[in-house]
């Protein structure tokens, strides 16, 4: 799992614990923030999942994940973040 080590509260933790597996979590500030990379075993298959932030308006939230999960929407995650309306 690829995180944007900033955007993320210490300590960053090598791995996490999910069921009986643990999962390899790696830091990297070149990821962008809003957005958290899950790639499966031998990396054959990869999901960019993107990370709503807390105060997100529900309005422009929804647009913003309804346009991540449009193949043929490609916008890439700060772009899809820099549209979403902040309610705190």
């Amino acid at each position: 799992m690829g995180l944007n080590a900033s955007e993320w509260d210490l300590p960053h933790p090598r791995r996490a614990a999910a069921g009986r597996r643990a999962v390899r979590l790696g830091w990297y500030q070149s990821q962008p923030a809003g957005l958290v990379t899950i790639m499966t075993e031998f990396g054959r298959d990869r999901f960019d999942l993107l990370v709503v932030p807390p105060g997100a308006g529900p309005a422009s939230a929804a647009t913003a994940m309804a346009a991540a999960a449009d193949a043929a929407d490609e916008r890439h995650t700060p772009d899809l973040l820099a549209g979403i309306e902040r309610t705190r």
